[in-house]
């Protein structure tokens, strides 16, 4: 559900005598997230990583907003670009009547350089 959507129980108000039911009616209110923003079904985040993930590849782990983990990894012969996304198909919101669909998880690559060259 989107912010904004309308929940009606037809005919679920208090009940009183020569009186017609009433409508309950919930109107949804999103509340904002530390690390997911959603736009339509889809959500996006920020990830940090380090240059050395950027150059050399990566695995990560997060924690997604219903609890479930969600593995994100580039592929070690692909340099990954300072903020160039990542789309995780499935990854996003439910998608409302579309009996299971969900919505993509867009990650933007936060690529932390050093302050300084070692030999290292």
């Amino acid at each position: 559900m989107r912010n904004g959507d309308k929940v009606t129980f037809e005919k679920d108000g208090e009940q009183q005598l020569d009186m017609i039911q009433g409508d309950i009616i919930f109107i949804v209110k999103q509340q904002t997230h530390a690390v997911f923003k959603r736009v339509g079904d889809n959500l996006y985040m920020n990830l940090d990583i380090t240059l050395e993930e950027a150059l050399l590849g990566f695995t990560k782990t997060i924690k997604h907003m219903d609890g479930h983990t969600v593995e994100i990894k580039s592929d070690p012969m692909e340099v990954i670009q300072p903020f160039s996304w990542k789309i995780i198909k499935d990854e996003g919101m439910p998608i409302r009547n579309s009996g299971g669909d969900h919505g993509e998880l867009h990650v933007k690559m936060i690529v932390s350089f050093p302050a300084e060259l070692t030999a290292r």
